[in-house]
């Protein structure tokens, strides 16, 4: 059901929350003449990687006074912006809609497309976490939403077609121009998924299937701009900004990327506004009318902020019944934390320590792997429940695999963590052991790898566990003989319901050793 509810205010307390007036009829001009020209002003608005974060949480890198977010929060920010122009704004979404909370869990992913429903977005790009629950339940989620799904890349296996309920793209016009919107998901999707998820389905190359509608766009169909929502990652956006010509703006997602003026690649402009709707991402476009150019760009991201926001009405309305699910949902008691039980995503952690044991238990194999990056939050002393778990691991679409790989690709992999900019270390499990230093130079850092306290063999091929999220990387491209084993959350909680989770300390698998001179591993 769709609410339409009123548009409560934003309640200026902090400056913290854009509180420019509302425009004048005066202010709200369509066009500016200079010279023979035209300018009229246009804004995409739009968010990316929401996650199911249907609730304000606590983030301090956007506020540390206040909760951010949440999804009624979101929905009055963007009506107020959207409110300053409503003839020349556009509202996009760059995918990863649901998956990650359990109030998405429990519901598929319906607490949030029923309240994105009232958002009235231009178009959505579906992301890699939004086939958590497989094309069906895709499609269950997505039913009834009166916005355009573009994914111009997901094709079915048998005839080359779009996706059923899918489409390439779609043209809106504002003020008189033509703008065609393309969607792009990332083919990773294929890849870190169960492949009886996404069965009949393929994944297309970006680059080639951006050619091919951009110039169906141009010739065919006469746009004036054209703007992709992508949910590929920064790094793929910018090739596709390299690589296609005549595509204006990049709206992406995957990354979570914060790119708080935008950035520019080559004629591309590229946004992206974070993730979890903590900020709104806003591109105000200046477009020359006689030449449908656009002559000059200012991105920005507007932080949402709780304590400054009214939450929309009908939004609530919507959510409440779901959330009360989710509660009843995440009751169950799983143990008793005798301390604080802390994550990181960049040096040996017991919570990453203990879901690593935990893929290597349900899996049956001597050794393992996982990235520290499948943990997002601390477990607290007390008594734990169910929800609190979820909390920490939020993925529900994440497998545990086995695969064969040769020893030398283990350790890549491992060294990849700890290099220069890394943004997850490796944490080794089982009978596998790794030594790093720091101080050493990069791509260099791994000083001992050992399987049952034996030097691993470069050449040798080792049968190992991992989460689905390692078989993507470039260090396990040489994997084979590639097993489902089974959602590894399911079995991060069936571990803590054992007392091994609860006594596990940080041990000796993954040991950091700086400064230590220590002969060079031969891999």
């Amino acid at each position: 059901m769709i609410i339409n509810s009123t548009l409560p205010g934003v309640i200026n307390k902090t400056p913290l929350l854009s509180t420019r007036k509302a425009p004048t009829q005066k202010e709200k001009k369509d066009t500016v003449t200079i010279g023979d020209s035209s300018i009229i002003d246009l804004h995409i608005l739009h968010i990316n990687d929401f996650h199911g974060a249907i609730e304000p949480y606590m983030e301090p890198s956007i506020s540390t006074e206040s909760e951010v977010g949440g999804i009624a929060n979101l929905k009055t920010v963007i009506d107020t912006e959207r409110e300053r122009d409503l003839q020349g704004t556009l509202l996009l979404n760059a995918g990863d809609l649901a998956e990650g909370s359990m109030a998405a869990y429990v519901s598929k992913g319906r607490i949030v497309s029923d309240a994105f429903k009232s958002f009235k977005f231009d178009a959505i790009t579906p992301g890699n976490h939004d086939f958590a629950w497989g094309k069906d339940g895709f499609s269950y989620m997505v039913q009834g939403m009166d916005t355009p799904i573009l994914a111009a890349n997901i094709v079915n296996t048998a005839d080359g077609t779009v996706m059923e309920g899918v489409k390439p793209y779609t043209i809106i016009e504002k003020k008189g121009v033509k703008i065609g919107i393309l969607g792009l998901d990332t083919p990773e999707t294929a890849i870190r998924l169960d492949p009886a998820k996404v069965k009949g389905i393929e994944f297309k190359a970006a680059v080639e299937t951006a050619k091919k509608y951009v110039s169906e766009l141009k010739e065919k169909e006469g746009v004036d701009l054209i703007v992709v929502t992508s949910h590929l990652g920064l790094p793929e956006d910018e090739k596709l900004a390299k690589e296609v010509e005549g595509i204006d703006v990049i709206v992406g997602g995957h990354t979570h990327n914060k790119l708080e003026e935008g950035k520019k690649v080559g004629n591309t402009i590229i946004v992206q506004a974070g993730t979890k709707g903590g900020y709104l991402g806003k591109l105000d476009l200046q477009v020359d009318t006689s030449t449908k150019k656009i002559v000059n760009h200012t991105a920005t991201l507007i932080p949402v902020i709780a304590s400054n926001v009214t939450p929309d009405e009908g939004v609530q309305r919507i959510i409440e019944p779901y959330l009360s699910d989710a509660k009843k949902f995440g009751s169950e008691v799983m143990g008793e934390a005798k301390e604080d039980i802390h994550y990181s995503h960049n040096s040996p952690s017991k919570l990453t320590q203990v879901l690593a044991e935990a893929i290597v238990r349900r899996a049956g194999t001597k050794i393992g792997l996982c990235s520290a990056r499948t943990v997002r939050g601390n477990i607290s002393k007390g008594t734990v429940h169910k929800e609190d778990l979820f909390n920490a691991v939020p993925f529900t679409d994440e497998n545990i695999l086995t695969v064969d790989i040769k020893g030398k690709y283990i350790k890549q992999y491992l060294e990849d963590g700890v290099k220069d900019g890394a943004k997850g270390i490796g944490i080794p499990a089982g009978a596998l052991k790794c030594k790093y230093d720091p101080t050493r130079p990069s791509g260099d850092r791994v000083t001992s790898l050992t399987i049952d306290g034996k030097k691993i063999d470069p050449e040798a091929t080792y049968h190992i566990a991992i989460n689905d999220s390692i078989i993507s990387k470039k260090s396990f491209a040489t994997a084979e003989n590639q097993r489902v084993i089974g959602p590894f959350q399911e079995a991060f909680f069936d571990y803590f319901r054992t007392a091994d989770a609860w006594d596990n300390k940080i041990d000796d698998r993954l040991t950091m050793e700086v400064g230590i001179v220590l002969p060079k591993l031969e891999l």
